[in-house]
């Protein structure tokens, strides 16, 4: 049976968590690059639109030739300085949706003033390579609105953690699920990459932003550029839950919404003992209605075997 829930009373979980100390730079002019797509609409914060979540791992959009591939007329230097976007170690698109037709997000592949009104898809021109200087600690929002609306204005820059600290996270793509405890970690270097940000929703084929164990990056050596895209080593890792019937890649929050029951929970972790915390319905909390599982792992994505695994990264850049 379906629930109604309160428009904004929703629970919003990211796929991030910290742990321990850390070191947050503050990069004066630092924003979001104006063209990335939306990834979901924050009811709590006025309908504002977030284009990069915490977890993702992030750099700074350089103006040479390779940084955007495109002729764009907005996309020059003073719109590319300081503007940051998911890092990866090789070019990747950007893909639009109905969200970035509502708000008017500059799209890469078109000049002057266009946006993705009836153009929503797969860019054409990339973005990138990005070398990495931390990840993201909360929600980054669009700075295309400030074009928009003459008296918005969004004063917090956004906040990036660059060292000296662990975050947990759910692994959502093949390769982070192939990291193991001691593996140095580097940002993906999957080619023909897209950004898909919306809910993390195809986040396992379109690895911005996302990491992957530095053996495999490195393909057995360790020199060159690609020492630069190293970020950190996992120093954790466990099984959150259990769901044979999922499908490989599904999402852990696809089990919930089908009505389906976790064949097993982390017990290590005491996830059986918080499925005792009874909570209401359909808002996402982490308690019953999540079977006991923290509720930001819901953007983890199954194995074949239908494990739902997290990462323990320490952050070192």
């Amino acid at each position: 049976m379906a629930v109604r829930i309160a428009r904004g009373y929703e629970a919003v979980h990211h796929p991030y968590q910290e742990k321990y100390e850390g070191t947050r730079p503050s990069i004066q002019g630092l924003r979001a690059y104006k063209g990335l797509p939306v990834a979901f609409v924050d009811k709590q914060h006025e309908d504002d639109p977030v284009v990069i979540l915490p977890g993702t791992f992030v750099g700074l959009l350089n103006t040479g030739a390779a940084a955007i591939s495109t002729g764009d007329t907005w996309n020059n230097a003073e719109e590319s300085a300081r503007a940051l976007v998911p890092a990866h170690q090789v070019a990747y698109t950007l893909s639009y949706s109905a969200y970035d037709t509502d708000f008017g997000t500059p799209h890469i592949d078109f000049t002057g003033t266009d946006t993705v009104t009836a153009r929503e898809g797969d860019s054409t021109s990339t973005i990138g390579p990005v070398k990495p200087i931390g990840v993201v600690t909360a929600p980054i929002y669009s700075s295309a609105l400030a074009d928009k609306y003459s008296n918005y204005t969004r004063d917090l820059p956004p906040s990036i953690l660059c060292g000296n600290y662990c975050v947990v996270i759910p692994a959502m793509t093949v390769n982070e699920r192939a990291i193991e405890p001691g593996d140095r970690v580097m940002i993906d270097n999957t080619a023909s990459a897209q950004y898909d940000p919306r809910a993390v929703g195809s986040v396992a084929a379109h690895a911005a932003g996302r990491i992957m164990k530095a053996d495999q990056g490195l393909a057995g050596t360790d020199t060159g550029s690609a020492r630069d895209f190293i970020v950190g080593r996992c120093i954790n890792k466990w099984i959150v839950a259990t769901d044979s019937t999922a499908a490989s890649e599904d999402q852990l929050s696809a089990t919930y919404t089908a009505g389906r029951t976790l064949d097993s929970v982390n017990t290590n972790y005491g996830y059986d003992t918080l499925n005792r915390v009874q909570t209401a319905p359909g808002l996402g909390l982490s308690g019953s209605g999540t079977q006991g599982v923290p509720a930001m792992f819901k953007h983890a994505r199954a194995d074949s075997a239908g494990n739902f695994y997290a990462l323990e990264i320490r952050i070192d850049l």
